[in-house]
């Protein structure tokens, strides 16, 4: 990828959270953002369009939504979809609740916290069942674990502190026993050994020092007691009660989407580069690596029994244990909704 380009700020779009002009495209019509203000519109070939707001900008890690729309999976569930893109100054909980889209994507806490300043939103699935925070070092120096942590130099962007401060609570390490240098997204300073690991998303920074033929190696948080769901999709809960089979078929084109890209990481690789994100620069072997690194948040035992974008219950209290832990007291009730998937 481009280094210059979209992932290294992508923590920006994360304020407010643990430290965390749209384009439409995609779907049999090219609408602009839904001017009902209901984030769904009627389509000129007799679907009914609908606005997503992604959570980022149009990289890989939305692969399973450019193959549901380039095989045609919403159409078939009476659906033509338009990806709003996302970015540093998009606010996707915002976007929703204005009207603008029908759906959202973001991280649990970030829609927690909107709930708990008022905002009348849930969570209906998830596409990674991990965070994709991780500490990333050279192979050749691996930092294994959080304790492996301990004396060393951590680089650690400024909005991403509250983040990394909570993993190191989780697992009773004394802040002063890791040397935190401030960085940017850049993952350089691992590069140039400035630092011996660097907190970053998986699928992004190291797969751009693997890109260049630098090994590295990684450890999640999620792996280590941070359980926050990330890439998850999220609507007003007017909409589930009254939308819910448009939700429905929503989510199981998403899913048929993401099981192709699984089972053949270039093709959402190649849509990425050539189609959904052309105007973007993206160098297509970085967004190869991304899109073969996602099973890696996004597969689990859950997800072989229950399906791909699944909310397993066990993981929806760890995640609000861990949002507690940071002081977001939102209940499981207010943050979740299954029943949209309960009809998948």
């Amino acid at each position: 990828m481009n280094t210059a380009s979209t992932p290294l700020s992508r923590r920006s779009l994360l304020r407010g959270g643990l430290g965390i002009g749209a384009l439409a495209l995609g779907g049999t019509a090219l609408l602009s953002a839904c001017s009902s203000g209901s984030g769904t519109s009627a389509a000129a070939d007799g679907t009914t369009a609908i606005d997503y707001q992604l959570s980022w900008l149009p990289t890989t890690e939305h692969s399973g939504s450019w193959i549901a729309s380039d095989r045609g999976y919403y159409r078939e569930g009476g659906l033509s979809v338009n990806f709003l893109n996302g970015g540093p100054n998009t606010s996707p909980d915002t976007v929703v609740m204005s009207g603008k889209a029908l759906v959202g994507g973001s991280n649990a806490d970030v829609v927690s916290k909107a709930i708990l300043q008022g905002a009348d939103l849930t969570v209906f699935a998830t596409r990674f069942q991990k965070s994709p925070f991780c500490i990333l070092s050279l192979a050749d120096t691996p930092i294994r674990s959080p304790q492996d942590m301990v004396g060393k130099k951590i680089g650690v962007a400024a909005i991403n502190e509250t983040a990394f401060n909570l993993l190191l609570r989780i697992n009773d390490i004394d802040p002063s026993q890791v040397d935190v240098v401030p960085v940017q997204f850049d993952p350089s300073p691992v590069a140039n050994r400035e630092v011996d690991g660097q907190m970053v998303f998986v699928i992004n920074e190291p797969t751009q020092l693997e890109a260049k033929g630098i090994a590295t190696h990684t450890f999640l948080f999620a792996d280590h007691g941070y359980a926050v769901f990330s890439g998850v999709y999220f609507a007003k809960r007017k909409t589930v009660e009254e939308n819910a089979e448009q939700l429905a078929a929503f989510l199981r084109a998403e899913r048929r989407g993401w099981e192709a890209n699984i089972a053949d990481p270039r093709l959402g690789a190649d849509l990425t580069v050539d189609v959904f994100g052309k105007d973007q620069g993206f160098d297509r072997v970085q967004q190869l690596l991304e899109s073969q690194t996602l099973p890696r948040i996004m597969v689990s035992p859950d997800t072989d029994a229950s399906g791909l974008l699944t909310l397993p219950p066990a993981l929806i209290e760890q995640n609000i244990r861990t949002l507690r832990a940071n002081g977001l007291e939102v209940n499981a009730d207010q943050l979740f909704t299954t029943s949209i998937l309960d009809m998948l």
